[in-house]
């Protein structure tokens, strides 16, 4: 069955959206497309008019997630998954208003809204310019990136995901220092565009963060540059993932969860791909530093 295809677009709600608005251009290298009434900022990364959706409110958290499909019959597919699994969901009757052509919005097992989703809008006549002078993110038949989230109900999580939605288990992994396992999951070639992590949320939000893949490894290096000149805390220092081959850093955000930014990952086949299992997250680097404000007082 054809069903999700890619990782279309992120919607969040935060709580400073002026912070939002230096940061995201500044230092991740996203272009804000449009600044809506309400306040929200729609980012682009590419062609796509919405890639990422920053809504004002009251907490830090992800709003709902955009995963995509090719067709109207794929997005049937997911309908048709939905009904056999008795899962609620509801037709969006003004998707077009939502850049895309149609959607379906309902809730996996932790209450994370989805909405699926076909025809994005793709805006070819006016091409992605990054304030920061960098190059389109890594994108395209492989979606946006990648998104990590934490839950207290993990096999429920995997099993929504991977027998309702058809998402492919490909590697799982023990957290270095944490001692929890993540499992982390396909849609096509991209190592995972979505992982999910055996630990309750912590501080607030369920996104523990999202993948910004670039084009070179010089790009991974300018932005690390910009986030230390900015005075924006590095979450995770450079290193390299032991499954996705990910070279990359984190730096946390304004709304308290973190975007990876990273180079190099792999894409796989499923014809030759077999499931693995990892002691640890990474094969060198990636040197944890808690943020000041979550630091027991001295």
């Amino acid at each position: 069955m054809s069903g999700i295809d890619t990782l279309g677009y992120i919607g969040f709600t935060a709580r400073d959206i002026g912070a939002w608005k230096k940061f995201a251009p500044e230092v991740l290298g996203l272009q804000i497309g449009e600044e809506l009434e309400d306040g929200s900022l729609v980012l682009r990364a590419d062609l796509h008019q919405r890639r990422v959706i920053i809504h004002p409110g009251d907490h830090d958290d992800v709003a709902y997630v955009g995963w995509e499909c090719r067709c109207s019959e794929d997005l049937d597919n997911v309908r048709n998954a939905l009904r056999a699994a008795q899962i609620p969901f509801e037709e969006v009757h003004n998707a077009q208003a939502l850049a895309v052509r149609e959607m379906i919005r309902f809730r996996d097992i932790d209450g994370v809204l989805i909405e699926a989703h076909y025809g994005p809008t793709i805006l070819a006549n006016q091409p992605f310019v990054s304030p920061v002078g960098a190059r389109p993110f890594l994108t395209q038949e492989q979606g946006l990136g990648h998104l990590v989230l934490s839950t207290t109900q993990y096999s429920a999580q995997i099993d929504f995901y991977e027998k309702v939605l058809g998402f492919k288990r490909t590697d799982s992994l023990i957290i270095s220092g944490v001692n929890c396992e993540a499992m982390f999951m396909r849609v096509n070639e991209r190592h995972h565009s979505l992982a999910i992590v055996d630990m309750p949320p912590t501080h607030g939000p369920r996104l523990h963060h999202i993948l910004l893949e670039m084009n070179s490894l010089d790009e991974v290096g300018f932005a690390y540059s910009r986030a230390r000149a900015a005075g924006a805390h590095i979450l995770i220092d450079l290193g390299r993932h032991v499954n996705d081959n990910m070279f990359s850093f984190y730096v946390l955000t304004p709304s308290g969860w973190s975007v990876e930014i990273g180079w190099g990952g792999i894409q796989i086949d499923d014809e030759t791909w077999h499931v693995t299992h990892y002691p640890t997250n990474s094969s060198w680097g990636h040197e944890f530093h808690m943020p000041a404000q979550f630091q027991a007082p001295k």
